[in-house]
């Protein structure tokens, strides 16, 4: 088994690595990875044919689900059911954990 591991935290942690898309694990089809968006920018609605779990790790985002939009900030977390349209915003630098 390998061994892994690094930071999830903003900021000037010496481990945070700061490309916008960082593939943490990929196996058994599922991926955790970590996101980070500039302030305006986002996810267009799209789907996923699983369930998707998203945690906030920094920053301020609307997230939309099934036409619902909702301020998350660091801290928060959504599950996305599968087959459910979503899509986001940031409103300023943010960073987020995804599994899916």
């Amino acid at each position: 088994m390998e061994f892994s591991n690094g930071s999830l935290l903003a900021g000037t942690h010496p481990r945070a690595t700061e490309t916008p898309t960082q593939v943490l694990l990929q196996r058994d089809g599922h991926r955790v990875l970590r996101k980070s968006f500039e302030p305006g920018q986002g996810m267009a609605p799209h789907h996923a044919p699983h369930d998707v779990f998203v945690v906030v790790l920094s920053g301020e985002m609307v997230i939309t689900v099934g036409g619902q939009p909702q301020t998350y900030v660091a801290g928060d977390y959504v599950i996305f059911p599968a087959g459910a349209e979503h899509g986001l915003r940031c409103q300023q630098a943010a960073h987020v954990l995804i599994y899916l």
